[in-house]
């Protein structure tokens, strides 16, 4: 269910296109997850391309609900984020200005004190693209200094939706 969820929140944060859910639908399908959901099984019969984003959206509503899953909210979605971020910068997937990118103004609530410090971090930028004219030893440190918080992200205790944070 994690991958539904997963889907959900991609989905909510624009990581996931309209047209991108019946392919994402049919892929949760293949891989076992949501046989039960009509809605589900109906979203991953549309073409996609062409169809109106505010009834894929629907289907997409439905399947979570048929599934006992929650809608992601804003924060959920922000925290989500964050953790997918911080997971792929500390394994060397991204750079530091691609992360910064990601999570540049990502504030919120209900943030871990881990999650708040990575924010901080990211916050010490006026935008994204001043990261270029530090001086090269004051970029160094901040990225040793961002990569820390990162790591103190991904260290943090599991809860019901970690393993959903890092699927691509």
């Amino acid at each position: 269910m994690n991958d539904a969820f997963t889907l959900a929140w991609q989905y909510t944060a624009g990581l996931v296109h309209p047209e991108g859910l019946p392919m994402a639908a049919a892929e949760l399908l293949a891989a076992g997850v949501g046989e039960e959901s009509p809605a589900l099984c109906e979203l991953a019969g549309r073409r996609g391309r062409g169809e109106p984003s505010a009834e894929l959206t629907e289907l997409l509503w439905q399947a979570m609900a048929e599934l006992g899953l929650p809608v992601p909210d804003d924060d959920l979605v922000r925290r989500c984020v964050l953790h997918r971020t911080a997971a792929r910068l500390t394994s060397g997937e991204i750079t530091p200005g691609e992360a910064v990118v990601r999570l540049w103004h990502l504030g919120g609530s209900n943030a871990t004190a881990a999650e708040e410090r990575l924010v901080e971090v990211v916050d010490q930028l006026c935008c994204p693209d001043c990261l270029d004219g530090w001086a090269p030893g004051t970029q160094q440190t901040w990225e040793q200094e961002l990569r820390a918080a990162a790591v103190a992200v991904t260290a943090e205790p599991d809860h019901e939706l970690t393993a959903s944070w890092y699927r691509d």
